[in-house]
């Protein structure tokens, strides 16, 4: 066979097996970009909508700071082998405008030389419910130190300036209420407080009224 026909006989069969391109459909296409458009716009009407009720309440977390607090015990010659006692008050302040809280129970521990010295002690028997512009007290009498933490307080208190820091935690369960619309599920509470006091048991100037740290994870 001659090299010409071979060459046309192939060209034609790859001919037959390759189908034409379907034919353009442009009503398809402008319906696509119809609700391409339509939802780009609610996506950005939406956004412009929660933008606008963010500014509108401006929504902050609540503020937890030390107005009280003492180690009754720590100040020698009383605290050799004695017990050590905390006392104390958190205020609880919800600085919105517009949006509630309600806390779970509160539980109070607190961490000396990175060991608890006090672990989930009940704070309140029953849930808080904060309205706007409310501030409530947290307080705790007489909770109980750990006996080898008692002991190294005492060591703290009697050496060197007599300082013994400490740090405050409280953990609950909080939720959110704007108006008419709550907010069903509980997010956990994490609240940290520095605190010091001197060789009598006081708290020390410095850390009254001192903002806590927060997290909800």
């Amino acid at each position: 066979m001659p090299p010409e026909a071979s060459s046309s006989t192939t060209s034609g069969y790859f001919a037959a097996r390759v189908r034409p391109l379907p034919a353009e459909r442009p009503h398809v296409r402008r319906c696509t970009k119809l609700l391409c458009s339509a939802f780009l716009t609610l996506l950005l009407l939406a956004g412009v909508v929660l933008f606008v009720a963010y500014l509108a309440v401006r929504p902050h977390r609540p503020r937890f700071h030390v107005t009280a607090f003492t180690a009754s015990g720590v100040a020698p010659p009383s605290s050799a082998g004695g017990a050590v006692a905390l006392s104390g008050q958190l205020s609880v302040h919800n600085p919105n405008r517009d949006i509630a809280y309600l806390f779970d129970r509160f539980y109070l521990s607190v961490e000396y030389r990175g060991a608890d010295a006090v672990k989930d002690q009940a704070l309140t028997a029953v849930p808080l419910y904060q309205q706007p512009k409310m501030t409530s007290p947290l307080a705790f009498q007489g909770v109980p130190v750990a006996a080898s933490a008692a002991g190294e307080m005492a060591r703290d208190a009697a050496e060197g300036d007599g300082r013994v820091e400490m740090t405050v935690k409280v953990r609950s369960r909080i939720r959110a209420r704007l108006a008419f619309w709550g907010n069903r599920h509980w997010h956990p509470l994490h609240v940290r407080c520095e605190v010091a006091v001197g060789p009598d048991g006081q708290l020390l100037a410095e850390y009254l009224q001192k903002r806590c740290s927060i997290d909800f994870f």
